[in-house]
């Protein structure tokens, strides 16, 4: 599994609906997405996500990559890190 943390210079809550609502829009995210959270405030909104793999994620990213330039979300760069523990109630 792999974390990925995407913290861009700023992401207002109108930003990341308009991202979100285009996701959802060509089907929901595949089922290797383990958990997601946006979280922060804004204009600094940040994103947290665990994958099942990175390969996954390097292609959920493809497809999620253009829609942060269309929102105008700058320095998306997510950065990605082996997860070593993950507790799940």
């Amino acid at each position: 599994m792999i974390a990925v943390y995407i913290n861009p210079d700023s992401m207002t809550k109108a930003q990341y609906d308009q991202i979100a609502a285009k996701v959802m829009a060509g089907g929901p995210p595949p089922a290797e997405l383990k958990h997601h959270s946006c979280f922060g405030e804004e204009p600094k909104l940040m994103i947290y996500d665990v994958w099942e793999s990175q390969a996954v994620w390097d292609g959920f990213w493809q497809r999620l990559q253009p829609l942060f330039d269309e929102a105008g979300v700058k320095d998306a760069n997510p950065l990605t890190m082996p997860v070593v523990d993950m507790i799940q109630p």
